[in-house]
């Protein structure tokens, strides 16, 4: 992964889930202040029903979580009609639900934000993807964070849209076998996707879809 001080796993038991909900508590309402009205403040634990199928990957060292990213698929049917709206999955009605997922909540601890942690994770959660079979990733994010996430690959397609807990956020998609985008990037996917047969027929469909 480009950061071997760390190891990154998929979270199957209730103490790595566990530490990962404490994790997203101390980042978004001990430090950033976020207001989630679902938190549970006794147990100082941030989580919800999206949890419940998606796959928690995170990363640890020392025996301690230092970051986490969800991945949702699109066969869960909740998470299809969470992302909806949000995602503009209507444009993308052609693609079969199993070809789409849903990245979120990526976050690394304070003292590893300048380091390649953030890459790994999102790496990790790209090659589950391709695992999968999945043609189109969704994330979206606060407007500062947007040089992060379009040197890894994901475009802009949609208008941004306010979010009452999180604050403005921006619709971002990456076409997952479009190599040409990912090396004009300096993807860190590139390598793993280069590893791989790739069908463009994605990505020249995005770009007939969302050039006007």
């Amino acid at each position: 992964m480009g950061f071997p001080a760390h190891t990154i796993g998929v979270a199957h038991t209730d103490a790595e889930k566990r530490a990962i909900y404490e994790l997203r508590y101390q980042v978004y309402i001990e430090e950033m202040g976020k207001p989630y009205r679902h938190a549970d403040h006794e147990r100082k634990q941030l989580s919800d029903q999206l949890d419940e199928n998606a796959t928690l990957l995170y990363s640890a060292r020392d025996g301690r979580i230092t970051g986490t990213v969800r991945i949702n698929w699109g066969e869960d049917r909740q998470a299809l009609s969470a992302f909806s709206k949000t995602c503009g999955l209507a444009d993308f009605e052609c693609f079969p639900a199993r070809t789409l997922s849903f990245c979120s909540r990526l976050m690394v601890r304070p003292q590893h934000r300048c380091s390649a942690l953030a890459a790994a994770l999102s790496t990790a959660a790209y090659l589950g993807g391709r695992e999968r079979g999945t043609q189109f990733n969704f994330v979206h994010c606060v407007p500062r964070l947007l040089r992060l996430f379009e040197r890894m690959g994901f475009r802009r397609y949609k208008d941004p849209f306010y979010d009452p807990e999180m604050g403005m956020q921006v619709p971002l998609v990456l076409v997952v076998e479009d190599i040409e985008h990912l090396r004009a990037t300096r993807s860190p996917f590139l390598s793993k996707a280069l590893e791989r047969p790739n069908n463009n027929r994605a990505g020249l469909w995005f770009v007939n879809q969302f050039s006007a």
